[in-house]
């Protein structure tokens, strides 16, 4: 099984959710358990997404992360080992971090393999290349400078280790907090 889902716990405060998401990340189907709880979260839940995997289909990570960003509760993600292509897009469109000692995280440019016709595949990936922009620089940029994300995205694969990866997060997060200071 792709996904897992290990336990729930009652707190006075609301509810404790942890869910694995280990392995290729297949159909969205087999994340109904998870899109459930983000869509029915509130504000005294607490959401945690293991991540271990090497990715898999986007637009299953692109309906995780819209849920994600609608949800009330708060959503930590995990870098449990192994966070790449669509993992590292689940795991920084987390709320708060669990950046786990020997992860690794990696991020590259879109794949997929041709079907159909020549005139049907090159429309697919001029829309496909336009939407993993506005995706990837939504996501990444509060951790990754525009020049990063852009050389990602002409095919220069990034990858970070724990330290790498704590730092950015520390970094992204006293930005923000100054962010809030100032106003």
């Amino acid at each position: 099984m792709i996904y897992d889902k290990d336990y729930m716990r009652a707190q006075p405060t609301g509810y404790t959710f942890h869910f694995f998401i280990h392995g290729e990340i297949g159909c969205s189907s087999g994340y109904i358990d998870l899109l459930d709880a983000l869509y029915n979260g509130t504000e005294g839940d607490t959401i945690y997404i293991h991540i271990n995997t090497g990715g898999g289909y986007l637009d299953t990570a692109v309906e995780l992360i819209q849920a994600m960003s609608t949800t009330p509760a708060h959503v930590i993600t995990c870098a449990d080992g192994m966070v790449a292509s669509a993992g590292s897009l689940l795991f920084f469109s987390g709320h708060a971090f669990v950046v786990g000692k020997f992860c690794e995280v990696m991020l590259h440019d879109g794949s997929s393999g041709p079907m159909g016709k020549f005139n049907e595949n090159l429309k697919s990936a001029e829309s496909s290349s336009k939407r993993l922009a506005a995706l990837y620089h939504s996501v990444y940029e509060p951790f990754f400078t525009k020049s990063e994300v852009k050389k990602v995205l002409k095919g220069e694969d990034l990858y970070l280790h724990a330290d790498d990866v704590e730092e950015r997060i520390l970094k992204t997060m006293e930005t923000l907090e100054e962010t809030i200071t100032d106003d």
